[in-house]
């Protein structure tokens, strides 16, 4: 009942805007008037079709406005959980899997160095990274 009160004062609403775009089309140029009377028929047809009445009823109905309530605590719980979510294989950052072996893709650092083997006997330190480099892939 409300929302047929509403799509008729929109339907009203574009025929104001047609019959004003006519009547303005000389002072405004016909490209502004033909667009302002698409407004109106593109109102009147929203009412005519329903579209109008379908989201005053959506925007006036409290069970619609509990559902988009509903909607947005469900999607707030699936980001919280998501975040929460703990890896199965691994409880800490950078574990070894149960086979001992590290995880296809990862690459191992090498040897740790103490700084008497840090210092080359090169002095650049360019030098020192490649050498570093070959040796981790066992070329010397």
């Amino acid at each position: 009942m409300f929302t047929d009160a509403i799509e008729l004062a929109v339907a009203i609403l574009g025929l104001g805007l047609v019959v004003l775009s006519v009547r303005q089309a000389r002072a405004k140029g016909w490209a502004a008037s033909l667009q302002m009377a698409a407004g109106g028929f593109l109102l009147m047809g929203a009412s005519a079709i329903g579209i109008v009445g379908f989201v005053a009823g959506l925007v006036l109905s409290p069970v619609a406005w509990a559902g988009v309530i509903l909607l947005g605590v469900a999607g707030l719980l699936f980001a919280v959980g998501q975040k929460l979510e703990v890896p199965k294989d691994s409880a800490k950052p950078g574990a070894v899997g149960e086979s001992g072996r590290a995880p296809k893709g990862a690459v191992d650092a090498g040897p740790k160095k103490g700084k008497k083997q840090q210092q080359s006997s090169s002095g650049d330190p360019e030098l020192d990274d490649i050498e570093a480099i070959l040796r981790r892939h066992g070329i010397q």
